[in-house]
């Protein structure tokens, strides 16, 4: 079944829109009164449409979808400008963006309807939910041919757990300490309790600020500081909480040479 998101604070919009969403489609409809919430929504569950209000502000909109390009299984998502809904027939300008395949996001067009009344938008919103669906089923075909056709690995690094490089004793991610899963020279896969900020998902900062870098801890009071981009992150849910898996690619300038497997620290068993 599809899965709607619609981001909408203005509760009088919303209550008209969604009225008129559930005349016309079959799909279940989530409703977010923030970028918070919505993001919240896209961990516990990824949409199919994504309804955005004009008027939210650039930075929110980049970072959903920023956060959203990151994570596996997104490409067939649709984004959607939501109107300015009116009974009536005034020309109306509403904007459509579309996440195209292979995460390539972009403003597509704009376009222009009569009369814009929440059934008319509705009607226009059940054509994309019937879009993704198809485009989720072709995407889905392809990845299956794929893995069938016995493609070698892409990885030509070894990884190691980690376990396996204790010399590494303290990971931060940002502002929180992360948990370390594996590491090779070319990046770092990492466990941490919070969502990456959204300085730390962008490949450039265009205000001026550093470049996202992961700080690895060797000993107490030595540290090597890694800059990169993050190309993963995958939202774990549980019972209490829910964690992100994220893959940090380290930057080509990065010199970091963990152990050979023959070289490998021992670990240190506790005192008993």
């Amino acid at each position: 079944m599809s899965l709607l998101l619609v981001v909408q604070p203005e509760s009088g919009q919303a209550d008209d829109l969604l009225e008129s969403l559930r005349a016309h489609i079959s799909g279940d409809v989530v409703v977010a009164e923030s970028l918070e919430d919505a993001l919240g929504a896209i961990d516990r569950d990824i949409p199919d449409v994504i309804l955005l209000p004009s008027l939210i502000p650039g930075a929110a909109e980049d970072y959903l979808v920023t956060y959203l390009s990151a994570i596996p299984g997104t490409r067939h998502v649709q984004i959607l400008g939501i109107p300015c809904l009116e009974r009536s027939h005034n020309t109306v300008q509403r904007g459509a963006r579309l996440l195209l395949r292979w995460r390539q996001w972009q403003r597509t067009h704009v376009s222009r309807t009569q009369g814009c009344e929440p059934a008319l938008f509705s009607q226009d919103v059940a054509t994309y939910l019937a879009g993704a669906r198809t485009l989720k089923e072709e995407i889905q075909l392809y990845s299956a041919r794929a893995a069938v056709s016995g493609r070698p690995e892409r990885r030509s690094e070894p990884r190691f757990a980690n376990c396996e490089v204790p010399w590494i004793s303290f990971v931060r991610f940002g502002v929180d300490r992360a948990a370390l899963i594996n590491v090779s020279s070319r990046g770092a896969l990492l466990r941490t309790h919070t969502r990456p900020e959204h300085h730390l998902l962008r490949r450039s900062d265009s205000n001026g600020r550093e470049r996202p870098r992961l700080t690895l801890e060797l000993e107490p009071h030595r540290q090597v500081h890694v800059i990169g981009r993050v190309i993963r992150c995958v939202p774990l849910k549980t019972d209490v909480e829910t964690q992100y898996e994220v893959a940090f690619s380290f930057d080509d300038s990065v010199r970091l040479h963990p152990p050979a497997a023959a070289a490998l620290v021992p670990r240190l068993e506790p005192l008993r």
